[in-house]
C-alpha cells in the first residue's frame, strides 16, 4: 500500500510539472527587422514586445504591449493600448531559418533576426 501511495504521489507531481510547462507557451527574444525595407523592427522580451516603425518623414511610431503565440493555430495576438483603450490584433505567425538566418513571419511580412 505504501508503494502505491508513493507511485501516485510521483505521478501527481509529474502531471503538475507537465501542466505548468504546457501553460508557458512559445516566447520570442531579441530583435527582428522587416526583411525587405527594414523600416519595421520588433523587439521581444518575455511576453512583452515593442514595435518601431521608421517613418521616413517625421517621428518613428512606437507601439508597446504584450503578445501571445498560439502554435497550434499558427497565430500571434498582440495586445496594446491606444488612447487609454486596450486593443488587440491577431495575425498569422510562422518561424523558421533560411541560409543560417532565423526569421519570423507576421501576416505576410518576413522579419529576420538581428
Amino acid at each position: 500500500m505504501k508503494n502505491l501511495v508513493k507511485v501516485m504521489a510521483v505521478m501527481l507531481v509529474l502531471v503538475m510539472a507537465v501542466a505548468c510547462l504546457a501553460s508557458c507557451g512559445k516566447k520570442l527574444s531579441g530583435e527582428y527587422k522587416e526583411a525587405i525595407t527594414g523600416n519595421i523592427v520588433y523587439k521581444f522580451s518575455g511576453s512583452k514586445y515593442t514595435q518601431t516603425i521608421d517613418n521616413i518623414i517625421g517621428d518613428d511610431t512606437v507601439i508597446e504591449g504584450k503578445y501571445e503565440i498560439d502554435e497550434d493555430a499558427g497565430k500571434i495576438t498582440f495586445t496594446y493600448e491606444v488612447d487609454g483603450e486596450e486593443k488587440s490584433s491577431t495575425e498569422n505567425f510562422a518561424e523558421g531559418e533560411e541560409n543560417g538566418v532565423k526569421y519570423i513571419k507576421i501576416g505576410i511580412l518576413k522579419y529576420n533576426k538581428k
